[in-house]
């Protein structure tokens, strides 16, 4: 782990470095946004042109004075990513308009892009990926801006009387798609050649000259197994390019390119015809993306209202235009700078109208020729603006952006993180809001990412800078939704995504890797001047998550979890359990063990510097594989047992490393998606996965790793995971930092937030691989490790920090210790309870090589239990006793003590560990114990049920034991295991180690709690066993039916406080834990009538102890009269008619 820590402290010095440098001017930003006051509507234009308002269609947007309006904005083109160059625009500045004498025209430009590239000598395009319009705003609020005039005082040497025009055809209409990977990138392309392998496409281009032009094609397709493919494109029958598609059969090589840009020679029509062919019929992937010419035209009045035109040589010398057929009423706007439209000075000549201008240097010159006599495009009516400021907003610690759909449930969970427990400031934002101000109303990410900027420069110190940025929506890779995949799809509550450039997927001709395509939402945390055109060499400034939510219900779900999770801290030692999981490879990469070793060494990270915390390695070689093989759901299914019981128990983190897709983990589908949606598992960890896209969130179709997110109750927290294709070097380095980041505490004791956490491991790990790395979840929250340390103080009367203590079998062992704060100075006023798990020898163990590779891997573990036990803390004190069974390793190798304590009444845990002390040899005076445990209470559902009585197919087995030298939960000697087995089938044999726990307030008593697999109808017998540490055992048999369909019994229902004034809690129980549930509640009033009513489905687990509030509100939102009312509870299990219960309640009148 050396490799990451230093890795680690460069990340942190480079923070320091950024920290005290110059920062960008604060005064680049307004201090109050133009959209403050006054009215404003928006419209949008769909291409670069001129464009006009009548003053009768300005009074219908209602403006009352049409000659005081004016329009802001600078339309739909790209934002620049790169932060190193000059020219940011703030909010909303005004475009010069024309005015006639009832009317306006301004420019207005739309979604694509031109510039001349001088070393190239060819006109390029970039279209916005994020929008298919450009946004402008009229108002009567601001002075108005009126186009200039320039002199006419330039004498020029040179007449130009052709001009220079590119033309386009591209049509964004299906992304890339190959073994269930969609779309990835920003591109979009446009006819399909699988089957027509020769199509024509029409260009008109009046006043076409002979003078050389040129022409340029961008085709992709991929080859797959056929061997390489030509493209050829020709223009009226004459060839002018030919281009190879190289033959590729690499797994994520979605398309490989052909960019190809030849010259355009002789007579031309003005109507040309440009044919592309490829020469692989059914090919696939195979797509034109665009078409591209460049040529000159003669400089004349068209039949159009207004003509753009631009000369490449007037670059170099004074030029005076020349423009044939000109009438007295056309002008002449340049149009290079939007914010600085002027009308030129020209002169007639004859019939042409010419103007001069200078040499022009770096600047290639934009004119436009109107005519307005002409019709003119009229820009298309938005809406309204709402008043709005972003730019007045104060400094903010997070930002939530979310759809105004979802605002309510945004403001919630602001209200949570304002409070005294966090005590940050929370500012809530719409998308619109942010273009509006930051895109000129375009949608646009880098809108979202100069938003955070602004913040990020007005900063006076480290403490007032943005922290957290939380994207409170699910995503699309067809930001612009055009792709027939989401058409059907509403996107409404949707937010951008940043798309990588490149989006062809494996090695391609030209460089990049697969890796190269990605999405991510680390683009909106660049915040350093100068950063934005290498992402993979940026810094993150933002701890950055994303809810990928699409509905009211699942935003509300969200919310509702992550309040819940801070809210309520879930007490119990599963926060000392750790999970870390090691896939045993795939045939594609010869099932090599780096997957497992990996997960080892992320845990041996985790053992040497937390040794509180139970690290549970499921390394996959170290179980049994079904004979099935090498894949499909079941190979390991002792693996799935392990980790469904550790996550009934409870853990912390759940750490993946392996192959994986959006569907499932691993080949093996140890987990996979409907695994997922039916967890019912109440403790939530977080999910780190290091394996390929197991959540594609921008998908159209929800991945696997987002149903963990927002599966309601269960699932997960947070996942830190993929979204693109990985590799296990780059994830083993980055998981390890992310690690140190999550466990490490700062300088005043907390831990990292989870977006912390992800920007420490980003900022430790530049590269393009970290970016397909993202935090679904909230960027704010904190896992809840337990605060505070717990030290062993004695053991046996003897100071536990004198030497190593052996652990004998047979041995009455007694602890004493006691809970510290971050001081480690003992907390006197802790009083609650604790739970130990003492381990037995730590042991060497070797995988099984299932795969017949010859390949093992050797891990060490503590693979058994001495003992698992509760005691009282009071004091900040405690004292834990119990025998050292008979069953131990012998090996006089050192275990380990993990400690968890709670104190409930003032919400505070605390955990430590203990590892000063071996296990072997036995005790030399033994009280010897003949007698086995007592089988105090048995039964399957509730305790109602008695020997023969009906169950459902999946019973709930409960037994209470006890035994007064203690229960045998070791697992290291075969045949002495807690078991249960049914019909005395060894494939119905169930070994409960796990599933015992200890009574807190009575030694030597626990509970056994099981959730039967499913059963067949009919009668069954089972026998249950259970050994003490002197390995005596005790047998009961018992006999049931199984009915199916059998219906639940609701064993209490209950309201309070009743009589109710203000609101009423109801309590329901029942006999069906750890089944699937609905249950409703209905209030009534003595008619019968429906006053209320709400339903809920989910885990029994969840809902065993049920409780709902209620404001005694009806469904129409009105408080009900006072009275007698009906309140009544049903519920329903998977195939099960409906059980009912009612019961009577008053409601009492509101006080005065």
């Amino acid at each position: 782990m050396t490799r990451i820590l230093t890795t680690i402290c460069c990340a942190l010095a480079l923070w320091a470095l950024t920290a005290t440098a110059a920062r960008a001017d604060a005064k680049l930003y307004a201090r109050s946004s133009v959209l403050a006051e006054g009215r404003w509507v928006k419209v949008r234009v769909a291409d670069d042109g001129i464009y006009k308002l009548t003053y009768d269609q300005l009074r219908a947007m209602g403006f009352a004075d049409p000659a005081k309006v004016s329009v802001h904005g600078y339309g739909g083109y790209i934002l620049d990513e790169d932060f190193s160059h000059g020219g940011y625009v703030d909010d909303l500045p005004a475009t010069p308009v024309y005015r006639g004498a009832d009317y306006i025209l301004f420019y207005g430009r739309g979604p694509i892009k031109w510039t001349y590239d001088r070393k190239a000598g060819t006109f390029t395009h970039e279209v916005n990926p994020y929008a298919t319009h450009g946004y402008y705003f009229v108002t009567d609020a601001t002075p108005t801006a009126d186009a200039g005039t320039t002199s006419a005082d330039i004498t020029a040497a040179r007449d130009v009387t052709v001009f220079d025009d590119h033309l386009l055809h591209e049509v964004d209409r299906e992304f890339l798609q190959k073994l269930g990977q969609t779309g990835s990138g920003r591109d979009l392309f446009g006819e399909s050649f699988s089957s027509t392998l020769s199509q024509t496409f029409p260009f008109s281009v009046p006043g076409i000259t002979a003078e050389e032009g040129k022409v340029t094609l961008r085709f992709v397709a991929y080859t797959g197994v056929t061997g390489a493919g030509t493209v050829t494109l020709a223009i009226d029958g004459t060839q002018l390019l030919r281009g190879t598609i190289p033959f590729d059969n690499e797994t994520y090589t979605k398309a490989h390119e052909y960019v190809g840009t030849s010259s355009w020679r002789g007579e031309k029509s003005e109507a040309p015809k440009v044919t592309v062919a490829y020469d692989k019929a059914a090919a696939a992937n195979s797509f034109l993306d665009y078409i591209r010419l460049q040529v000159r035209r003669t400089l004349r009045a068209y039949d159009a209202p207004f003509t753009f035109f631009r000369d490449l040589t007037s670059m170099r010398s004074a030029s005076r235009f020349v423009i044939s057929g000109a009438t007295e009423a056309m002008i002449v706007l340049d149009v290079t700078h939007p914010q600085r439209v002027n009308r030129m000075a020209t002169r007639r000549d004859g019939s042409a109208l010419t103007f001069s201008i200078p040499a022009s240097g770096d600047t290639l010159r934009e004119f436009v020729l109107i005519d307005p006599t002409k019709t003119f495009p009229t820009p298309e009516t938005v809406g309204a603006v709402t008043a709005q400021n972003l730019h007045a907003l104060p400094q903010t610690d997070m930002v939530i952006l979310s759809p105004p759909a979802f605002l309510s449930e945004a403001e919630r969970l602001a209200a949570k993180h304002r409070t005294k427990r966090d005590s940050i400031s929370v500012t809530i934002v719409t998308p619109e809001q942010v273009y509006n101000e930051f895109s000129s109303g375009t949608p646009d990410a880098t809108a979202i990412r100069r938003f955070m900027k602004m913040f990020y420069d007005r900063r006076s110190s480290e403490s007032d800078a943005p922290k957290y940025l939380l994207l409170f929506g699910d995503g699309s890779h067809d930001n612009r939704q055009l792709s027939s995949a989401w058409k059907g799809i509403d996107m409404t509550n949707f937010l951008l995504t940043y798309q990588s450039h490149f989006s062809l997927g494996g090695n391609w001709t030209g460089g990049g890797e697969e890796h190269e395509t990605f999405v991510t939402d680390d683009y909106f945390g660049f915040l350093d001047d100068g950063e934005g055109a290498r992402i993979g060499t940026c810094n993150l400034r933002l701890g950055i998550g994303r809810f990928p939510v699409r509905t009211v219900s699942q935003a509300r779900a969200a919310v509702n979890k992550v309040v819940g999770y801070i809210d309520n801290p879930s007490f119990g030692a599963w926060k000392n359990n750790l999970c870390f999981i090691g896939d045993d490879g795939n045939s594609t990469d010869g099932y090599k063990t780096r997957h497992m070793s990996d997960a080892n060494r992320l845990s041996q990270f985790v053992e040497q510097n937390y040794p509180e915390y139970i690290n549970h390695r499921l390394l996959f070689d170290a179980y049994k594989k079904s004979s099935s093989g090498g894949g499909g759901s079941g190979a390991y299914p002792d693996v799935v047992t392990a980790l469904r019981n550790l996550q009934r128990e409870g853990t912390m983190l759940i750490n993946y490393n392996g192959h994986g897709n959006a569907q499932a983990l691993s080949d093996e589908h140890v987990i996979t998606q409907s695994m997922i949606q039916q967890y019912t598992y109440s403790h939530l960890p977080l999910w780190i996965t290091a394996s390929c896209d197991f959540t594609p969130f921008d998908h159209t179709v929800t991945s696997a790793g987002e149903d963990v997110f927002l599966n309601e109750k269960s699932g997960g927290i947070a996942l830190i995971t993929t979204s693109r294709v990985a590799y296990d070097e780059p994830n083993f380095n980055m998981n390890g930092i992310l690690l140190e980041q999550l466990f490490k505490r700062r300088a005043d004791g907390r831990r990292a937030t989870l977006g912390e956490a992800l920007m420490g491991m980003k900022n430790g790990y530049l590269s393009y691989l970290n970016r397909c790395f993202v935090l679904i979840g909230d960027p704010a929250l904190t896992l809840s490790f337990p605060t505070y340390g717990i030290r062993v103080t004695e053991i046996n009367g003897k100071s536990a920090t004198e030497g190593t203590v052996n652990l004998r079998a047979l041995d009455r062992v007694t602890i004493k210790g006691e809970v510290i704060g971050l001081d480690s100075a003992r907390l006197t006023d802790f009083n609650g309870a604790l739970t130990a798990v003492v381990l037995d020898s730590e042991k060497e163990i070797t995988t099984l090589n299932n795969n017949r590779t010859g390949h093992t891997y050797t891990y060490t573990d503590y693979p058994n239990t001495i003992h698992r036990g509760n005691t009282v803390v009071t004091n900040g004190q405690f004292t834990l006793s119990f025998t050292v069974p008979a069953d131990i390793s012998y090996s006089n190798r050192n275990g380990k003590m993990s400690l968890y304590a709670y104190d409930a009444a003032q919400q505070r845990e605390a955990n430590g560990a203990y590892r000063r002390y071996t296990v072997g040899g036995t005790a030399t005076q033994i009280e010897r114990d003949t007698v086995g445990p007592d089988i105090r209470l048995l039964y399957l559902n509730d305790s109602t049920w008695s020997e023969g009585d009906k169950t459902n197919e999946t019973p709930f087995f409960v037994a209470h034991v006890r035994d007064a030298s203690g229960i045998n939960i070791t697992g290291s000697s075969v045949g002495h295991d807690i078991t249960l087995t049914i019909d005395n089938n060894p494939a119905l044999s169930y070994n409960l180690n796990s599933y015992y726990a200890d009574r807190t307030d009575v030694a030597g008593e626990g509970v056994v709690r099981f959730s039967i697999p499913r059963l067949a109808e009919g009668t069954h017998t089972a026998e249950f066993k259970v050994w003490d540490i002197f390995n005596n055992s005790t047998t009961r048999t018992f006999t049931f039916q199984v009915e199916k369909g059998l219906r639940p019994s609701i064993t209490e229902l209950r309201a309070g406080p009743v009589p109710a004034r203000d609101q009423v809690t109801f309590y329901l129980d029942h006999n069906r834990p750890e089944s699937r549930m609905e249950v409703t509640i209905g209030v009534y009033d003595l008619a019968g009538r429906l006053q209320w009513q709400h339903t809920e489905q989910g885990s029994s687990e969840l809902f065993h102890a049920y409780t709902v509030t209620w404001d005694l509100t009806n469904g129409r939102g009105a408080r009900l009269r006072p009275g007698i009312y009906i309140y009544r509870a049903a519920i329903r299990t998977a195939g099960s008619s409906e059980a009912t219960r009612a019961q009577k309640m008053v409601i009492l009148g509101t006080k005065n």
